[in-house]
């Protein structure tokens, strides 16, 4: 186990292509694989709420996301950064799902269309700042300086939403809504090991151990859905 450092990407040859990091493409995939059909699960449901439909976003599009993210990391010799940037623009659109799903369950609706108009605002600063780092920081030599506007906004976005109002909600509405803020608690520490460089192994490294968390997290969100989307509009 490393701590503060990364062990060498793993690198395979099959045929005439070079993979980097399978490791990271295998547990990504998982992580698109379950949220995948987490959407599916969502639209078998048949909810017309705000709610539902914001989650089937999340969960549709953090599946692509996640997987395309897989993609770039194997890929990595062929594409460069710029195979990473879809993937980082939809886990900013994803973030901005999830705190819809949850602002669709306030009723009082001059604070429901003040946090719309907020989380909103958000996404299109996330962007130009997402947009401003790219343009002007050396991101081609130090990939992780493009996904750090990525990285703080999926931090405070979940945070806020599905853990903040989620424990708001539990306290308010119904019990069950701590699914929510029990998945961001499974979630977090995955920033932490991401930041520290905790790698258990090369074949399971701190990408690998921050997926698995976080697919722990969205079934957790899932669960959420299940118990309380008949509470909400």
């Amino acid at each position: 186990m490393l701590f503060g450092q990364d062990y060498e990407k793993i690198s395979i040859t099959i045929g005439n292509y070079h993979i980097l990091e399978p490791n990271v493409f295998i547990t990504d995939a998982i992580m698109a694989g379950v949220s995948l059909l987490l959407s599916f699960y969502i639209i078998k449901m048949k909810s017309k709420s705000e709610f539902a439909r914001y989650w089937f976003l999340f969960f549709f599009v953090y599946g692509i996301g996640s997987f395309l993210g897989g993609l770039g990391h194997a890929l990595f010799y062929y594409f460069g950064v710029p195979g990473k940037f879809f993937t980082w623009i939809l886990g900013i659109l994803s973030i901005y799902f999830i705190e819809r799903a949850m602002i669709a369950v306030i009723k009082e609706e001059r604070l429901y269309s003040l946090l719309k108009r907020l989380a909103f605002s958000k996404l299109l600063f996330v962007f130009a700042v997402f947009s401003l780092v790219c343009i002007t920081q050396p991101i081609v030599e130090k990939p992780s300086i493009g996904f750090l506007p990525v990285a703080i906004n999926t931090i405070v976005g979940v945070i806020l939403s599905a853990g903040i109002l989620g424990y708001r909600f539990a306290k308010s509405i119904h019990s069950d809504f701590k699914y929510f803020y029990y998945g961001v608690l499974i979630m977090v520490p995955s920033a932490v090991i991401f930041l520290a460089k905790i790698n258990p192994h090369p074949w399971f490294d701190k990408n690998d151990l921050s997926h698995v968390l976080l697919t722990l997290g969205i079934i957790y969100f899932y669960i959420g859905i299940e118990k309380t989307k008949d509470l909400v509009r």
